[in-house]
């Protein structure tokens, strides 16, 4: 069977023109919330994941170091992600749950020759699956909590989820079609209040 999800990607103009003309290149490490891939707010939690995507690519765009916003506008692309459920893992229910305590248990003796201790290890968790062929994950689906602009400038931060996000290992494989459907000016919405 195959699934079907909209997923949203906030970014700069530049970046997102490249998207649609080429597809996205994904973000690598171990970690990144879910492993590798391109990562997409999608339904779930919140009702909304364009304006998510949205906040997210005004959020990034800021240099903490400059003090300065790197790009002048914003942009929200909006993908269509295809998916066999077999190669879907869904972080969001009680069997992706045990999926991940079973990689775990699968990788414990790795993970402590790493010495990892004591940080969120789901991204490696996935990776190490990827990498060793234990399960062909393509797509996985979790619920996280966010840092947006707000949160960010007053320093907000909580346990409680407030996104549903996913990750596509191979955009080139799971990604049908890519548009960009906002383009915006940062500026105007920092004064905003968005």
């Amino acid at each position: 069977m195959t699934l079907q999800f909209t997923g949203y990607h906030g970014t700069n103009l530049i970046a997102a023109k490249n998207i649609v003309s080429s597809n996205y290149d994904i973000s690598k490490g171990d970690d990144e919330w879910m492993g590798n891939g391109v990562y997409f707010f999608i339904n779930g939690l919140s009702s909304k994941p364009e304006e998510q995507a949205k906040k997210w690519a005004i959020a990034t765009s800021w240099n903490n170091q400059k003090k300065i916003y790197e790009h002048k506008s914003y942009c929200t692309i909006n993908s269509l992600i295809e998916v066999e459920e077999d190669n879907f893992l869904d972080l969001t229910s009680e069997d992706g749950i045990e999926v991940l305590s079973y990689l775990y248990d699968k990788f414990e003796k790795k993970i402590k020759k790493l010495n990892v201790r004591f940080k969120p290890m789901d991204g490696l968790l996935i990776n190490l699956a990827r990498g060793e062929g234990i399960l062909p994950i393509d797509v996985v689906k979790g619920n996280f909590y966010i840092k947006f602009a707000k949160e960010r400038t007053k320093k907000i931060t909580l346990r409680t989820a407030n996104s549903t996000i996913c990750t596509v290992y191979k955009p080139s494989d799971n990604i049908v079609s890519s548009k960009i459907i906002e383009i915006g000016d940062i500026k105007d919405e920092i004064e905003q209040g968005n």
